[in-house]
């Protein structure tokens, strides 16, 4: 059998216990009126009844695994329906021609068997009556919920495929979004220790360790989904301050940043390092002060990053790589559970992130790197 017509082990497990129950249930009607006076009797109703519910079994697996399948996978609604007519109706005339009494009955008194026994009729022949009709009621309702069930169970099966699909593509986009950040980070960083190198070296030289140690945080924590936020918020100290280099006194710099304890808080890596790297890039004015300002806070269950800067009067597109994409994790990570409120105005650039303080993911514990 092909894997297109394999059913799942759900339905398996279902259909193993439905009919071992249904081919052991007449025993107990075997058991009660036994009678050792006629036990050949007895036993023949038995029989009887197997016969009929092998009859039963045998249309359940053609329609299980060859007629289901037509309508739930291949969606041949004509074809299945036709099939399941010329099934019916063989089922039909084999019942009619097996029904209980089309045998003769001894002229002993009459056992009481597993199906009530009837006297043949005189043309030979088994006449349509309630036990013709009762069958038919049956293999269909029988039909009906295994039609149900293989439905059902290829419905959670499909979605549980679809959930997959999903997850493995979120995850490859916020890899691919999280490696358009690092670069772009590194990037402006050496840009930052190289214009320190001629002016304060050994300066230059404590900002280098300080990179190796954000380039630790890159490496092992910017993997995971979430991090804690006790690790997130010194390497946005340290990213703060290497932006501070290259810039003048005229540049103020106000941090607001919370104590939590590890795992209190948990969010995704590099999520605030964007709307910091914008505010440096675009708010800072050479000729004038120009302010920065930088704030986290617990709000509740929420988590409240707000982030504002002066303009320069240079004229340009406010964004870039780094919103962009962090946008997008926002909306892949925590779906329709943010909220992101940006100000643009002539003078000022205000953003306000609101975020659950736990990750949907799991977050999975690692070492502090950032306090080495």
């Amino acid at each position: 059998m092909s894997d297109y017509y394999k059913q799942t082990k759900q339905e398996t497990i279902i259909y193993t216990i439905v009919w071992f129950v249904i081919f052991l249930a007449p025993l107990s009607e075997f058991v009660v009126n036994y009678n050792p006076e006629h036990p050949i009797w007895i036993k023949n109703g038995l029989l009887d009844t197997w016969v009929h519910l092998l009859f039963f079994f045998v249309v359940f697996l053609i329609h299980n695994h060859i007629l289901a399948p037509m309508l739930v996978k291949q969606k041949k609604v004509t074809k299945y329906i036709a099939s399941c007519v010329v099934v019916i109706a063989l089922f039909q005339t084999g019942q009619c021609m097996h029904k209980p009494g089309h045998n003769p009955m001894p002229q002993s008194p009459q056992p009481t068997s597993v199906i009530d026994m009837e006297p043949p009729p005189p043309n030979g022949r088994p006449p349509i009556h309630k036990h013709d009709i009762t069958m038919f009621i049956l293999v269909i309702m029988m039909l009906g919920a295994n039609l149900g069930v293989k439905t059902y169970c290829q419905s959670e099966e499909e979605n549980n495929r679809l959930a997959k699909l999903k997850e493995q593509s979120l995850k490859q986009e916020l890899d691919y979004l999280r490696y358009q950040i690092n670069p772009h980070f590194i990037m402006n960083t050496l840009n930052n220790i190289h214009a320190l190198v001629d002016i304060d070296p050994e300066q230059a030289k404590d900002s280098i360790v300080d990179l190796s140690r954000m380039m630790r945080y890159l490496l092992y924590e910017s993997d995971n989904c979430c991090v804690s936020l006790h690790i997130a918020i010194p390497f946005l100290q340290k990213y703060v301050n290497l932006m501070k280099l290259r810039y003048s006194d005229q540049v103020t710099v106000n941090l607001d940043l919370p104590k939590v304890e590890p795992n209190e808080v948990v969010i995704a890596p590099l999520l605030f390092i964007p709307f910091v790297e914008n505010a440096f890039k675009h708010g800072v004015a050479y000729d004038k002060p120009s302010v920065i300002d930088i704030g986290i806070k617990k709000q509740g269950n929420r988590l409240l990053f707000h982030c504002h800067n002066t303009k320069n009067d240079v004229k340009h597109e406010f964004g870039g790589v780094g919103l962009n994409n962090t946008a997008k994790r926002l909306e892949l990570i925590y779906g329709n559970d943010y909220s992101l409120d940006i100000k643009d105005s002539e003078t000022d650039y205000d953003v306000l992130l609101n975020l659950p303080e736990r990750c949907r993911d799991d977050f999975n514990n690692t070492e502090d790197s950032m306090t080495k």
